[in-house]
């Protein structure tokens, strides 16, 4: 009796894991496609109005690489987690191997962004507009790896449950 208990309990914990990871999943997915509509509407912009001449001259290249690589992860974990929801094995697998994938790009797209801001040009600007710019970016470093610590944490928590044993029984 106590153990058809627990595995009632660890499939709960199991469902519940893979909604939050399809719920965040999906967020993300959603805002990675508002993020490319907007670059495309600028993009477009850019080619209407021959006037479209911003003060710094932007980088679209690791912006698109970045956006393509979350979509990937966001894609990978939303499926497997879809159908860690039916307890199949293989899917387990690449959930974890996406959440591993998906941890590393959380620590490294960060330091892409610092080190290959998306401003090219910035010789036109002042003293003063530098300065801020150059505040803005550690800023941007410091929110960006406060969030990464808080979803990898998550991510971790997920992996270690997923791979424990008594876990594991449940996946045919």
């Amino acid at each position: 009796m106590e153990e058809i208990v627990t595995q009632q309990k660890n499939q709960k914990l199991v469902k519940t894991i893979a909604w939050i990871l399809i719920v965040l999943s999906a967020l993300v997915l959603l805002r990675s496609v508002f993020s490319l509509q907007s670059l495309s509407t600028i993009v477009t912009l850019k080619g209407i109005t021959k006037n479209f001449n911003p003060p710094v001259e932007l980088n679209y290249a690791p912006f698109i690489f970045q956006s393509a690589i979350e979509l990937l992860l966001c894609v990978i974990v939303f499926v497997s987690a879809s159908y860690v929801l039916k307890f199949k094995k293989i899917w387990k697998q690449v959930l974890i191997y996406g959440l591993i994938a998906s941890i590393i790009y959380l620590f490294v797209s960060p330091l892409i962004n610092y080190y290959n801001p998306t401003f090219l040009a910035i010789d036109a600007l002042n003293d003063l507009q530098k300065k801020m710019l150059d505040e803005v970016r550690e800023s941007f470093l410091i929110w960006s790896y406060t969030w990464s610590v808080i979803i990898s944490a998550f991510f971790i928590y997920t992996i270690i449950k997923l791979s424990k044993e008594e876990i594991k029984l449940l996946f045919k």
